[in-house]
């Protein structure tokens, strides 16, 4: 089992640090000294998704497996609304004292750069754990079967067609644009749809209500195999094991930027010491390095990519910076 800290004997740390000399205070207390049990009180895991899509399978998931690994209780609580704008209006009120932890995926940063209203800087980046493609489904009987039969329906005229989403300058949003502009495809062409998952979309373009749905392979793989949906691409440089039959984007001959992928992870709030960010990764690690876990992640099509505290910072200031050059490129700023 991962190494543990004990939460209440950081908070009185922190208080005592507030009313002393940090001079005397760091000669008489070490948070390493005391770590014990982190976290005694629990964990409150707050979500930005609804319940039943791909990010909250992955929570929910985990946090089962924290609760086994740690000995104690995650709450889970879905906020979802403005591609996270929700979640982070409760989570950046929450003490940074290793109680709370929250979702994050790259819909965080379109949301940062369309809104204005957080940065990267508002909360800190624990730990990475899944990478995942992005990919496009129509209905199963449509006559579309790749991306140049979907640009010769959008440039028809008549189409009218539809394409559905998680919100307003999410990951996945941006994901279509870059296809869109690879194909040029215009919102003319083919109108942006926003729901509050992915899996809404999904279940939108089942029932008739849109042309087309942008998804994942563990979101859409069932429906696939069914036969009620159809992959027309992926955003990837080869087609996934549990999808042999999805072709990217790159292969049908169009220059898209295949490295623009999903990432889920794990947030805390601003300013949770070192330590506790590291345990809790600690274990997270530990959780998803065991064989159930690694079967849920290959059934599920996602891609191991766990990252621990430092390492997810800087993949995120990169990330961060990809989004804004692609917002800006492509006008979807606030």
């Amino acid at each position: 089992m991962a190494h543990k800290i004990n939460v209440r004997a950081l908070r009185g740390s922190v208080t005592a640090l507030a009313l002393a000399t940090a001079t005397t205070i760091s000669a008489g207390i070490s948070t390493g000294a005391m770590a014990q049990d982190y976290p005694t009180d629990g964990l409150d895991y707050i979500l930005h998704v609804k319940p039943g899509g791909a990010t909250d399978v992955l929570a929910r998931k985990l946090a089962a497996a924290l609760e086994d690994e740690m000995d104690m209780t995650v709450t889970v609580e879905n906020r979802s609304g403005g591609s996270g704008a929700k979640q982070m209006a409760v989570f950046t009120r929450k003490d940074a004292d290793g109680g709370t932890i929250g979702s994050v995926t790259a819909s965080h940063l379109g949301m940062f750069q369309k809104t204005g209203n957080y940065t990267v800087d508002d909360v800190e980046w624990a730990c990475r754990m899944v990478v995942d493609p992005y990919l496009l489904v129509v209905p199963g009987d449509s006559e579309i079967d790749d991306l140049k039969e979907l640009v010769d329906s959008a440039k028809s005229g008549d189409a009218n067609m539809s394409i559905a989403g998680f919100g307003e300058g999410s990951g996945g949003q941006i994901a279509w644009k870059i296809v869109a502009q690879a194909a040029d495809i215009t919102e003319d062409d083919v109108r942006w749809v926003p729901y509050d998952s992915v899996k809404e979309g999904i279940v939108a373009v089942l029932g008739g209500h849109n042309d087309v749905a942008i998804g994942y392979v563990g979101l859409t793989r069932q429906h696939v195999e069914s036969g009620a949906l159809k992959v027309i691409g992926i955003l990837s440089d080869e087609a996934p094991t549990l999808m042999p039959n999805a072709v990217p984007f790159s292969e049908q001959g169009f220059e898209v930027d295949n490295d623009w992928q999903q990432f889920r992870g794990v947030i805390m709030p601003k300013g949770t010491p070192a330590d506790v960010q590291n345990a809790l990764c600690d274990n997270v690690k530990t959780v998803m390095d065991k064989p159930d876990f690694q079967e849920y992640m290959t059934q599920s099509g996602l891609n191991y990519g766990f990252q621990a505290p430092s390492d997810f910072r800087a993949f995120i200031e990169r990330q961060d910076k990809a989004t804004a050059e692609w917002t800006e490129k492509l006008g979807m700023g606030g």
